[in-house]
């Protein structure tokens, strides 16, 4: 904020293209049911027969509590709504949510060798993208291994626990056993292509919101710099910060729009507005979903703390 001409930033605000953003905001609502059919996809493969309409309202009130609650709680969330309805339970939907988490670093990731290839990459954006190559590159091989061979995956969890007391090393084996269950998208390969086609979908869409709200905007910009920002976004949702991202959120659109020669002003613009598009739709709809379901904010919050508990204990 403190380089930003006030007066530029208005102007920048003053006069958007409605249907644009109302094309955007579209966009916004058609990732969220991609991301919603997707899960589906990996919730099918832990054994569990959900509706489509039920499983994004749950996606929906997940997202309203990323949004509001700490470390990401409304995953946490996710789990314990669609638990009691899945052969294992909390640990096989959690596990579910790791694969779908999986999925959208790998996406990341070949955004970023693609980024890499057509122009260099920021220096500020090196450091994340290894910690990102790195991480995902061992999560995907983690959750191959595991699924693929139980005995590999016995044989490090007998290493692994073995100085552990019989009671919690078998409460540990059930719970492992359980979440393994929602790893079982690898073993079917047209499952892996039914995922990794909706990934393609929500990413492509959310690019698209990009293009619409900077045309909204009348931002122009180099074509990689939509993928710049997607990223850079995605990279930023795993920092701790303040509930909703705010200016976190808008410091990433920043950062990525002038690497790509954006003047601040209108990359803020940018930032504020698809802040709005794409944080404002989980805010209100959550509740609604919540409210279908059922649901309420003391629940959430008895949630976290079961969670917290089963954490400790296993720990």
């Amino acid at each position: 904020m403190r380089q930003i001409d006030w007066g530029t930033l208005r102007d920048a605000l003053a006069s958007p293209d409605w249907p644009l953003l109302a094309l955007a905001l579209g966009t916004v609502l058609a990732t969220t049911v991609a991301k919603s059919a997707r899960w589906r996809v990996l919730l099918r493969q832990a054994g569990t027969e959900t509706g489509g309409m039920r499983v994004l309202r749950v996606l929906l009130i997940g997202q309203m509590g990323n949004i509001f609650l700490p470390a990401r709680m409304g995953d946490v969330a996710r789990a314990a709504l669609l638990g009691p309805q899945t052969e294992g339970g909390f640990a096989a939907v959690l596990g579910t949510i790791v694969v779908e988490k999986a999925l959208d670093g790998w996406m990341g990731l070949l955004i970023l060798i693609g980024l890499a290839l057509w122009t260099p990459l920021p220096g500020w954006l090196r450091g994340p993208v290894l910690v990102l190559a790195l991480l995902t590159s061992i999560l995907l091989l983690l959750l191959i291994l595991a699924s693929a061979r139980q005995a590999w995956a016995g044989r490090v969890y007998v290493a692994a626990t073995g100085w552990l007391p019989e009671g919690v090393q078998g409460q540990l084996y059930r719970q492992l056993a359980r979440f393994a269950l929602g790893l079982g998208l690898f073993r079917q390969p047209a499952s892996v292509l039914r995922a990794l086609s909706w990934s393609v979908v929500v990413w492509g869409l959310a690019a698209l919101t990009n293009v619409v709200t900077m045309a909204a905007l009348d931002i122009e910009a180099p074509g990689w710099s939509i993928w710049l920002v997607l990223v850079t976004g995605y990279v930023a949702t795993f920092l701790p910060t303040v509930p909703a991202q705010v200016g976190v959120f808008e410091y990433a659109c920043v950062l990525a729009l002038t690497a790509a020669g954006v003047p601040p002003e209108p990359a803020l613009a940018f930032g504020l507005v698809l802040h709005l598009l794409v944080y404002t739709p989980p805010a209100i709809l959550g509740l609604i979903a919540m409210a279908i379901e059922g649901f309420t904010w003391a629940g959430l919050r008895q949630n976290r703390s079961q969670y917290e508990e089963r954490r400790g204990a296993l720990s």
